[in-house]
């Protein structure tokens, strides 16, 4: 095995095995989570990526991960690193085109409602999708991530965190990557207009934040503005880049987990477009206190009720908004 990249959150000590994936070991220290990957899941802010690791993880039988400031160490081997080997996890934009922008997260939005999985919360973008979900827990969690995002959009931020708090299966549920793609949305947009939205920022994470170690910590690197690897490829395709470098970047990011990338793409998009009308009313709520806001016409699919309108181009089966994007 050789390393890679070493993420920039990861903080010299003794971290304990808690857990193994396909190509990830998990270690822990208290409440902080870090992960030996393979490189096919690729860099993150509490990653570190192993060239070998994915033949190899089985066999990982340390329950202790030692790192120091310039080397990893478990199972008897050591893994130097340099500063070179560092991923930086922040976003930093420069000399971005605002029209240019705007039209590539259009272009992301239809290719979400596309390619994404077919149990993913995509669905808030496109009714049709809603289809794909039959049995009777879907079509509960349908309906319950489905009030959460227009209560997060219209009525009750606060309150709309704290029904998608939780909700869904897996390592890390539907509702909790839609709350960190949400909170890398508000982090993107203060650093393209150079705005402090970090009273949304706190109040969210306070919200948010619960008893799932996973959840929490990319919750936690969400509201910091910390980036994995194919996230921060995408932000930084759609801000530079052409549609063929977006579409790389989002199957990339459609491929992790089962649904947990669109998920997180699904609450990034929705937030985006919102822009900072959206983030002046959240801002305003939160100051106020209760997280409620005036409605904003943003047209979130829903079983059984659509808010769309024609414009822009979009079609009515397609979430729309008639405010301005970012």
């Amino acid at each position: 095995m050789m390393l890679l990249s070493i993420g920039d959150q990861v903080e010299p000590g003794a971290y304990e095995l808690h857990s193994r994936f396909n190509r990830v070991v998990n270690f822990t220290r208290g409440q902080e989570l870090i992960a030996l990957v393979d490189e096919d899941i690729g860099p993150g802010p509490l990653n570190i990526v192993l060239r070998g690791l994915s033949s190899q993880e089985r066999r990982v039988s340390s329950a202790l991960l030692r790192v120091s400031s310039n080397a990893v160490a478990f199972d008897n081997r050591r893994f130097s690193f340099s500063e070179g080997n560092y991923y930086h996890s922040d976003f930093r934009p420069h000399n971005w085109d605002r029209r240019r922008f705007r039209r590539n997260l259009v272009f992301f939005g239809k290719l979400l409602v596309a390619t994404a999985p077919a149990h993913s919360l995509a669905f808030l973008l496109n009714n049709r999708r809603i289809g794909s979900f039959r049995a009777g827990f879907e079509r509960a969690f349908v309906i319950r991530i489905s009030q959460g995002v227009h209560q997060v959009f219209h009525d009750d931020l606060l309150g709309g965190i704290e029904i998608l708090k939780g909700c869904g299966v897996g390592l890390t549920p539907s509702g909790d990557d839609f709350v960190a793609g949400l909170l890398i949305g508000v982090n993107m947009l203060q650093k393209l207009h150079h705005r402090n939205f970090q009273n949304i920022i706190d109040a969210v994470l306070q919200t948010a934040v619960g008893e799932n170690l996973f959840s929490n910590a990319f919750l936690t690197l969400a509201g910091r503005g910390l980036l994995f690897g194919r996230m921060k490829d995408l932000i930084e395709a759609l801000a530079y880049e052409g549609k063929n470098s977006i579409r790389a970047a989002t199957r990339k990011l459609l491929a992790v987990g089962a649904s947990s990338g669109a998920d997180l793409g699904t609450g990034f998009y929705l937030t985006v477009l919102r822009g900072n009308r959206m983030m002046a009313r959240w801002a305003e709520a939160v100051r106020t206190g209760g997280g409620e806001c005036r409605p904003c016409h943003i047209g979130v699919q829903t079983p059984g009720k659509r808010w769309a309108q024609e414009r822009d181009g979009w079609s009515t089966r397609t979430l729309m908004c008639e405010r301005g994007a970012a």
